[in-house]
């Protein structure tokens, strides 16, 4: 039910920011992209041995590590309630930076 409550309100603040914005539409900015898959790089779990040892699957790219890490690979690794608290911040301050709204 966390997980639940704290998308439903991230998204409602967001569609509620946008309205503000007379907005219809909001997206990423590139740079905001590239930003983020750099921070989930940075947080996501070292767990690339257990994941060589594994049969191949989903969870591992079918063994292929080398062109990319998986499902499990590119979480966020820094736990929930570090994410949600981290979202809740960025929200907050108002700005939405690395939002555009047309």
């Amino acid at each position: 039910p966390h997980m639940l409550e704290e998308q439903a309100r991230h998204i409602a603040e967001l569609i509620q920011h946008t309205k503000s914005q007379e907005a219809r539409c909001l997206e990423p900015t590139a740079e905001a992209e590239t930003e983020w898959v750099e921070t989930i790089k940075q947080k996501a779990l070292n767990t690339r041995d257990f994941l060589q040892a594994c049969t191949p699957g989903y969870y591992n790219n079918e063994g292929r590590l080398d062109e990319g890490a998986g499902f499990v690979g590119e979480q966020y690794g820094g736990g929930p309630v570090e994410f949600y608290d981290l979202i809740r911040k960025w929200r907050t301050d108002g700005q939405m930076k690395g939002l555009q709204f047309t």
